[in-house]
């Protein structure tokens, strides 16, 4: 039983970690965040969009390819594609800047998520300015 309870708490985090991620993607983009709900690739703004939230899910997130792959909906080929051309973007000094903004907010949310950030402002007493508004 113990290594189902594991499990079902892993997929939880993974969902949780995708919905981060796509948030902070939406918000940084000015997107509502239903724009990635649906598997509709629209417009090229939007599927950058998408694939900078796979990008963020993998190297933030941790998560692997499958399991990105699983929240998006999507193939694990075209996640794979995601992260390389994210990677491959982050050559323009303003694009790298851009996602190094959205890597800091959303390791702040995992952190939140987790319960590490509100011990770690009590000891050290630090403000965050990339912890997400209540």
């Amino acid at each position: 039983t113990m290594l189902v309870d594991e499990d079902a708490y892993s997929e939880q985090s993974c969902r949780v970690i995708a919905r981060l991620a796509k948030e902070v993607v939406c918000e940084a983009n000015a997107l509502p965040h239903t724009a990635m709900l649906d598997g509709a690739r629209r417009d090229s703004r939007l599927a950058l969009a998408r694939q900078t939230a796979m990008y963020l899910a993998h190297v933030v997130g941790q998560l692997t390819l499958n399991e990105i792959a699983t929240h998006f909906k999507k193939n694990r080929t075209t996640v794979s594609h995601s992260c390389t051309n994210i990677e491959d973007r982050r050559d323009s000094p303003l694009f790298d800047l851009q996602i190094e903004f959205m890597e800091k907010q959303l390791r702040a949310r995992i952190d939140d998520y987790r319960g590490l950030r509100s011990s770690e402002k009590k000891s050290v007493g630090a403000v965050d300015v990339f912890a997400p508004r209540r």
